[in-house]
C-alpha cells in the first residue's frame, strides 16, 4: 500500500519526468493499492484551472482509497512538527506532517518528491519509497 504524495501526483498529471512519476505509472499498472488524503487532493485540486481537468481528476481519484484520518492521526502530526521543531528542523507544511502520520497508522510507504518527508524518516517510522 503507497500514500502518494501531492509533489508525485503533479509531476504525473503535468507530465514531468522524475523517477516517481514512473514509479507511480507502474504502480497503477501493476493495480497495487494507492491511498491518499482530503489534504492530498485539496492540493491537486487546487492547482486545477479547467472544468473539464477537475471532473477528470475526481473520476480519478475515486478509484483509489481515501485515508481515514483521525483524531489520532491529527495529534500525531502535531507531535512529529513539534518535535522535530525541538531538534532544530523546520517541516516546510503542516501537510506533511499530517501525510507521515497517515503513513505510520495505516502502514503505507509513502511515495514522493519532497525532502521534509526524508527528514520525517529519519526520527518517525515512515517508510520512503528510494530510486
Amino acid at each position: 500500500m503507497t500514500l502518494v504524495d501531492t509533489s508525485v501526483w503533479i509531476d504525473f498529471l503535468e507530465g514531468g519526468s522524475h523517477w516517481t512519476k514512473d514509479r507511480l505509472k507502474q504502480k497503477i499498472e501493476n493495480r497495487e493499492t494507492l491511498i491518499y488524503t482530503d489534504m492530498i487532493l485539496l492540493e491537486i485540486l487546487l492547482g486545477i484551472r479547467a472544468e473539464k481537468d477537475r471532473a477528470d481528476l475526481e473520476r480519478r481519484f475515486e478509484t483509489l482509497i481515501l485515508a481515514p484520518q483521525k483524531r489520532s492521526t491529527v495529534i500525531l502530526a502535531a507531535e512529529i512538527y513539534q518535535e522535530l521543531k525541538r531538534k532544530g528542523i523546520t517541516i516546510r507544511s503542516i501537510v506533511d506532517c499530517l501525510i507521515a502520520a497517515t503513513a505510520i497508522e495505516t502502514g503505507a510507504s509513502i511515495l514522493h518528491r519532497d525532502r521534509d518527508f526524508d527528514f520525517i524518516a529519519k526520527y518517525y517510522p515512515i517508510i520512503v519509497e528510494k530510486e
